[in-house]
């Protein structure tokens, strides 16, 4: 009888570094030795891209020799064609607009001791949100919302280990940055630039969401008073999907998340229904989501 594998091998790709880890399946926890940080050019060639995303794969990998691996996951942001591995993607990554990914790297695929591994795609803010349910803070809870907050906001919904996308209880793909809100959409006051753009309005200067954290450690009372607005901001935005989705919890991560004293307090005070926690696995919970986006019964979620 075969042994079950021991680890997933995941990739996080952003627009300027790639980050790939396995993850030991039965801990649920990532093998620092084998993660691999590599820096990437959106703007290459599709190939030179594909290339560094499986050096890093492949380099992640060998910190697991004679370990078998279940499957390869890479999370990716949207717009992006996850079931099929085709790139939608314009605003990064333009010249693999419209290429099949998942065969062009299974192409290298086949010459590795990788070759035979199932290769999955998954939005990046989903699994973050199924990584923080599966190993993170959302783990005694049947049913969360994960949050990121940082160029943009990102958002995921995951019921009983599975990401939920479609369906009454949540938003169309279960994004939440185009919803409505206020005179326009939720990202527009929900994200890094929404706290630079408050602070300005209070002082007139232009400063970034982590200079103007720092300034509220220094007790600048316009810099706290930014990211209070924040707090408010996204309580208006969650509340209705909280109550739509019955959340038991929501899961604040990204890196205005570092912030989270000078917005955290108003979050949890106006969110009475659902606990409310930062983020402790940040970078890592997309990987350790995507381990988990197979079930014990190897469907995806």
């Amino acid at each position: 009888m075969k042994n079950p594998a021991q680890y997933a091998l995941c990739l996080d790709v952003g627009g300027s570094h790639v980050t790939a880890a396995p993850i030991d399946l039965s801990h649920r926890t990532l093998l620092n030795p084998g993660r691999v940080r590599a820096p990437v050019h959106h703007v290459d060639a599709a190939e030179t891209i594909l290339q560094t995303w499986w050096s890093a794969l492949s380099m992640a990998s060998l910190a697991c020799e004679n370990k078998s691996f279940s499957h390869i996951t890479l999370a990716l942001p949207a717009p992006f064609d996850y079931q099929h591995g085709i790139s939608r993607m314009t605003h990064k990554y333009r010249q693999l607009f419209g290429l099949d990914v998942r065969a062009l790297l299974q192409t290298q695929q086949q010459f590795s001791p990788l070759a035979g591994l199932p290769i999955f795609f998954a939005n990046d803010a989903d699994l973050f949100a199924l990584g923080e349910h599966w190993a993170g803070m959302g783990q005694p809870f049947e049913r969360m919302i994960g949050v990121t907050l940082g160029t943009g906001l990102g958002s995921g919904f995951v019921r009983e280990g599975k990401i939920i996308r479609s369906g009454p209880e949540v938003p169309p793909e279960g994004e939440l940055w185009n919803t409505p809100h206020l005179d326009g959409l939720a990202e527009r006051h929900a994200c890094g630039q929404a706290v630079s753009d408050s602070y300005g309005l209070l002082t007139g200067e232009s400063c970034s969401a982590e200079e103007i954290s720092l300034r509220a450690d220094q007790g600048d009372l316009q810099a706290r008073s930014a990211f209070q607005t924040l707090g408010e901001h996204l309580v208006a935005i969650l509340t209705p999907h909280v109550q739509a989705f019955e959340a038991q919890a929501v899961v604040v991560g990204g890196n205005v998340s570092r912030a989270w004293k000078h917005f955290g307090p108003a979050l949890q005070e106006g969110l009475p229904g659902a606990e409310v926690f930062p983020s402790q696995l940040r970078e890592d919970a997309a990987l350790l989501g995507g381990a988990a986006l197979l079930s014990p019964a190897g469907v995806l979620s």
